[in-house]
């Protein structure tokens, strides 16, 4: 049986890491003080990696779970055999591939991408992002 009280804990963090990564995103348009822009900024990018890896808690635990996880696998290969279970759609299956790499880029300090891509990428990926805690919220109410 899926560890629930787990499940139930990234569902939070996740929602509490999206909530910030969207006050940071109101108030770096309002703010005018290049100092607190970067504050916001360096936010910015802190939610975008916590995002990350709230879903790979989940992958891990979704995979324990179908009884198909290896310690061996990166998180290319989780993802895939998240697609292949149904679990994610192809559609979230790229979109959680692309956001790999950028957490990649930004966790291995190399090529790494302008705050303006990343904020780019999370606006045009919203419902992605937010998919993604959806399917998190029914296997937990599941």
């Amino acid at each position: 049986m899926m560890n629930k009280e787990r499940l139930f804990e990234i569902i939070n963090n996740l929602k509490e890491t999206l909530s910030l990564l969207d006050k940071a995103l109101e108030k770096l348009e309002i703010v005018e003080d290049e100092d607190i822009k970067e504050l916001i900024k360096s936010s910015v990018k802190q939610s975008f990696l916590e995002y990350f890896i709230l879903v790979e808690s989940f992958t891990s635990l979704c995979l324990k779970e179908l009884k198909l996880y290896k310690i061996s696998d990166d998180m290319n290969k989780s993802l895939n055999k998240l697609y292949e279970s149904k679990i994610l759609t192809e559609d979230l299956y790229l979109f959680l591939n692309q956001y790999r790499r950028y957490r990649n880029r930004i966790a291995h300090v190399y090529k790494q991408p302008s705050i303006e891509e990343i904020i780019e990428f999370v606006k045009q990926n919203r419902n992605n992002i937010n998919e993604v805690l959806n399917i998190m919220i029914n296997m937990y109410k599941g």
